[in-house]
Formats: structure tokens, sequence, C-alpha cells
């Protein structure tokens, strides 16, 4: 207890799920609700509930402030705040503060990260959005990110129960420990590590990584579906201390129809209406118990339904999420459990690629981190990096 709060480190878990708050946020508001029930996960009078969330202030800060200020938050709830390091990167002209970030962090969240210069460049020109990783600047990148740390450290209020989580950039371990080298500061309460591709092997090495040289309470962003975050939940069991990850993957819902079938995780459908504006699936109750399935079958009949069913469906994929890692952490600890699990949920190709990089995390905390990673080469990508001529190579 600090001033006779709970301290943020009492209500994490040994690992813990973060849905981003993302596009839910706006049926947050009274006006939106249906039945006097919100469709989110983090209000109080919420459809589905769930305690512990992710904010980026950078396409949500008035909304949450709003939710704040009106004490619509669960209670006990979970809260980390985004940095605004991605949105420096990607929006022109934005001069975020360092300091600006700290103070919001500290009054609306339990846990915020640092503001960190990115070592990375969007690709230009390209249909999907790539990155390149800056190996020229990349320690001066961390060098800015040291400063505006110990910057924000200047105006923290070190009473609060507020934790304040350094984020660690790079593309492979060795990058990794360098920039953790550079960074490093007094007052860091925990960490945050960012796997730089969609590879399951990235994010394997990532936790290797932070397995062995993070000695803190660590976060996992933009983890995303289970295919990634089964491998946190299996490297759980050598970490010393609790871990977390964010995702905004449930999201998918709104954004596309994509609906998380109950009885198979991967298996996704498009929720679709017909020339009729009848719904390929109306019966969502009868084969899904969640709280978002049974108010769908509920307003099947409205003729503004199609307003609710994204938001709805992303609630189901969120209440998915929750489930199967509350599954998941009843038995990570049982490496024999967990890939019984792997090979009976994923269709063989996924499971094969999920179980070597099992295999490479066990080989690298048993056996040494160089050793594993030679042996198991064939399981990683290489990653685009401009060099001193700059060339992609």
């Amino acid at each position: 207890m600090i001033n006779g709060k709970i301290d943020v480190f009492d209500k994490i878990d040994d690992i813990n799920y973060i849905p981003v708050i993302a596009s839910l946020i706006s049926f947050a508001a009274e006006n939106k609700w249906i039945d006097g029930k919100s469709i989110t996960f983090f209000q109080k009078n919420s459809i589905f509930k769930y305690g512990k969330h992710l904010v980026n202030p950078y396409h949500t800060k008035k909304s949450y402030e709003i939710l704040f200020n009106n004490d619509e938050f669960l209670e006990n709830t979970l809260s980390f705040a985004d940095s605004g390091g991605l949105q420096e990167l990607l929006m022109d002209n934005v001069n975020i503060s360092p300091i600006d970030v700290l103070k919001w962090q500290e009054k609306y969240c339990d846990i915020g990260f640092a503001l960190d210069k990115i070592p990375f460049k969007k690709n230009l020109g390209t249909v999907k959005v790539g990155w390149t990783f800056d190996e020229i600047n990349f320690e001066k990148c961390a060098e800015i990110t040291k400063q505006r740390i110990l910057d924000a450290m200047k105006v923290r209020i070190e009473y609060k129960s507020f934790k304040y989580y350094a984020i660690i950039q790079g593309t492979n371990y060795k990058l990794y420990k360098k920039w953790k080298e550079i960074i490093d500061s007094p007052g860091i309460d925990g960490w945050c590590c960012k796997s730089p591709t969609n590879s399951s092997a990235s994010l394997a090495e990532t936790a290797v990584f932070a397995i062995k040289n993070l000695n803190k309470p660590t976060h996992f962003l933009g983890v995303g579906q289970l295919t990634k975050s089964i491998i946190l939940f299996y490297a759980k069991k050598y970490f010393k201390y609790p871990i977390s990850f964010d995702s905004s993957s449930y999201d998918t819902g709104a954004q596309f129809r994509r609906y998380n079938l109950p009885f198979y995780f991967n298996g996704m459908e498009s929720i679709k209406m017909d020339k009729d504006e009848k719904y390929n699936i109306s019966n969502f109750n009868e084969f899904c118990s969640c709280p978002a399935c049974n108010m769908m079958s509920k307003i099947m009949d409205k003729p503004d339904k199609d307003k609710y069913m994204g938001y709805l469906i992303s609630l189901h994929n969120l209440a998915q999420n929750v489930y199967i890692f509350n599954y998941l952490k009843n038995i990570y600890k049982d490496s024999d459990k967990m890939r019984i699990f792997v090979n009976n949920y994923f269709k063989e190709q996924t499971a094969e690629k999920i179980l070597q990089c099992f295999d490479y995390i066990d080989d690298a905390v048993k056996n040494g981190v160089e050793f594993a990673k030679q042996k198991h080469i064939h399981i990683f990508q290489e990653f685009k990096k401009t060099t001193r001529q700059q060339t992609l190579i």
C-alpha cells in the first residue's frame, strides 16, 4: 500500500493480457448503450467486464479523460498508457514532450511507457506499411531516449503509486542488449520489449532476451493473436518477474466483422449481411455463451442492428481471448500440456512453427543464447536495415 492506495504491482498477475482500448471506446457514451449496458469491457456497466487495458492517448485522449473523471472504470482497474513514440514517427510535425507524456500517464493510468525515439523508418511508396531498421542512427536514438527518460524523471511524483517502464528497441538479442545498456537509468520500474516483426520466432528471441537480461516486470508491446501470445505463455515459466502483453487484434470485429469461432480459436469467419439485410449468422447465443453473443441474438430484428454488430463482434473476440488465456495461465508451467495444446489447437503447419519456437526457448535457457540461435537459425528471418551506404539489404 502507498498512501492508503493499492500499489500497482499488487494488481499484476503472473502473466497479464492487456487489451488495447480501440474503437470500442466510441460506444462508451450513454447515448450508445443497449438496454443500459455499454458495448465495452472497461466500464462498470459494460456488457463484458475485464479490468485491464492499455490506452493510446493520441487516439482516445478526450474520451478516456471523460470516463476517468466520471469514475466509470471498473474497480481496481490495471491501466497502461502508451508513450506516443510511434505517433511521433508516423505523424508529420508532431512535437511530443516526454514531460507532458509522463504527467498525463501519472494522472490517468497505473503504468506508463517512457517516450522512446524509435530506430526505424517507415517504408514509403509501398501498399503495405513496412519498416526499415535504422542501423546508422540506432545508438543516437537510444541516447535521445535516455535523455527523455531523465527529463521525465525530473517531474515524476515519487510518492504516487505509478510505474514507469522504459522501452527496449532493436531487431535481435545483441541490439536489445546494447539499447538497454545505453538507456538504463535509476527510477525505471519495469521494461517494455517490442518484437520487430510478426514472426513468432522473433518474439521468441525477444522473450529469451528478457529472460536473460531483465530483472523487473516486463511488458511486451503489440503481441497480437494466439499464434504469438502463446510464445509468451510458454516462456513465462523461465521469468522471475511478472510479464504482460498488449494486443488490439480483437478489434478486427469492428473493422472487418471477423468473428473468432468459440469452438476453434484460429478459425475466423466474416459475419456478412445479404441483400435482404439479414446476417448469415443469427443465433449467436446458441453456440457461444459470452455476453456479447447473447446481446447480438437479442438485437437481430432491430432496424439499427448494423450500428452495433461490429463492436459486439469485437467484444466477443475479446471475451474469447480472455477465456483461452485464462486456460493457458493454468497450464503454462507444464511444458507437455502446452505442447499438447498446440498440437490439438492449431493447424499442422502452424503448430510445427510454434513448437520450433518452444524448442528454441528451451535451448537458449539451458544451453546458451548463441548455441540456440545457431541451432535454430532456420526459423528466423532477416530484417531490412539501412547501412552506411544508405542502401537496403
